[in-house]
């Protein structure tokens, strides 16, 4: 069998082997395209999520919180039975006063104006089924936060809110129907609710939004509460360049904490002068936070984008050498069967990894041993079959073969081809030439002469 396989090489077949490509180049580029689209449309649209890298720092001694639109609302809630007329001046249980103290016990109340920074108080009343609105004239409402070095000790310049007891008359108690005028006191199991908007980044839009945030406070009778809101600025360093960096920077308030203290209304009388229900005091925390976005540019988009190609490539080419190699075990046995018939026969069982484990032919089983050896011995002659060079010298013995049976002058008889290009032409048909196109011009005629047509 040895001895046979080596004299195998006789007349063999050369087979050029094609790779199966179910796409071509151009189709995957056109793919690569509609995902570099797709990328594209998703990060105009801001879906890819941006890199936030959040800290907190000290503010400096000229930190300014800019806000704008309203800043804080304040509803009053009556549980009481009876009704309060809102169109009546005296009926009013809330007056607030804006006053700015430079310290803690700076309780001198007076108006101010800053045209800088707008930012309102609204003061809202929902007396029974009755809702009023009233807008406090932004003139005396007009405040900012700053800070004011005084020596060597930084005070916050900050803003409070005094909420003033009023007294209301009335006319008649149903109970003992008499007229008379009585003036108490109108807070007792009585709330009021403070709405702060804060504010926060909105990384699809790359804007800031209001959020509003609800406290509610309980009137007491002989007390007063002071309220300590401490308002938290935060700076947002925003970079959403198309291909370079660039830097927008904005603040805004972004967080606050509330310390709310309870004392009686002699120390508030002694304090204020004045009756008063309820002290907000607003204050600036020292500590920001600050927020650093960036946004993915159009490098990191075509630098995915060239990833995601490259594993398409990756696995294209294991793809193609799996198939080439699924072409090469087909050319091989086609090769081993111009020989051998019966091969096909054969049942060879494999393993997942492609190494023979068992030879059967006609229910009768083979040593696997030797059997192995005799297919690697197919196969590397299969192989060189497939050859340039053995093709070449195929097509050398096919000539001499043909050069001794028909002769030189015979072969070349045969190659040489009847068919002229002249004749196809001809077979077309010369079309015909329009006179009155070709006047006034000048033709060969007969390669040696100019005719001029007229």
């Amino acid at each position: 069998m040895s001895y046979f396989l080596q004299l195998i090489d006789q007349f063999g077949v050369q087979q050029k082997l094609q790779i199966p490509r179910n796409q071509t180049n151009i189709t995957k580029l056109f793919r690569w395209i509609r995902y570099f689209l797709f990328q594209f449309v998703d990060w105009q649209q801001n879906n890819k999520l941006p890199k936030v890298t959040s800290l907190q720092q000290q503010i400096n001694v000229e930190q300014k919180l800019k806000l704008q639109g309203v800043f804080a609302e304040i509803s009053y809630f009556q549980e009481l039975s009876h009704q309060i007329d809102p169109f009546d001046p005296q009926n009013m249980i809330l007056q607030p006063l804006l006053v700015s103290s430079s310290s803690y016990y700076d309780v001198q109340l007076f108006y101010f104006l800053v045209n800088t920074y707008q930012c309102n108080f609204l003061i809202q009343e929902n007396l029974g089924r009755q809702n009023i609105k009233y807008a406090l004239d932004r003139r005396y409402y007009n405040f900012k936060f700053a800070n004011k070095f005084i020596g060597l000790q930084i005070y916050q310049l900050s803003i409070n809110l005094y909420i003033l007891q009023s007294r209301i008359t009335l006319r008649w108690i149903k109970m003992r129907k008499l007229r008379f005028n009585q003036q108490i006191l109108l807070i007792r199991y009585n709330y009021f609710q403070i709405l702060i908007y804060l504010e926060q980044f909105d990384p699809r839009n790359k804007q800031i939004t209001k959020i509003p945030k609800f406290f509610v406070f309980e009137m007491m009778q002989k007390s007063y509460f002071q309220n300590m809101f401490t308002l938290k600025s935060g700076d947002l360093i925003m970079d959403d360049g198309f291909l370079f960096p660039n830097s927008n920077q904005q603040t805004f308030l972004s967080d606050l904490s509330i310390l709310t203290t309870q004392f009686d209304q002699e120390y508030a009388q002694k304090v204020y002068g004045q009756d008063i229900i309820a002290v907000l005091y607003f204050d600036l925390d020292q500590v920001k936070t600050v927020n650093m976005v960036e946004y993915p540019k159009i490098s990191e988009i075509l630098a995915d984008t060239g990833s995601i190609i490259s594993w398409i490539l990756s696995i294209s080419f294991i793809v193609s050498k799996y198939n080439e190699n699924l072409s090469n075990d087909k050319a091989q046995k086609d090769i081993i069967t111009m020989y051998y018939h019966d091969f096909n026969d054969f049942l060879f069982q494999k393993n997942w990894m492609g190494q023979i484990k068992k030879v059967n032919y006609k229910g009768k089983d083979y040593d696997l041993k030797k059997s192995i050896e005799i297919l690697n011995k197919l196969d590397s002659i299969a192989i060189k079959k497939m050859n340039y060079l053995n093709l070449q010298n195929e097509v050398a013995k096919l000539q001499l073969i043909l050069q001794e049976h028909l002769g030189i002058q015979q072969i070349k008889k045969y190659l040489q081809s009847q068919y002229k290009l002249e004749s196809l032409f001809d077979k077309l048909g010369i079309p015909d030439i329009n006179r009155q196109s070709s006047l006034n011009q000048i033709v060969t005629f007969n390669q040696q002469f100019l005719v001029m047509l007229n």
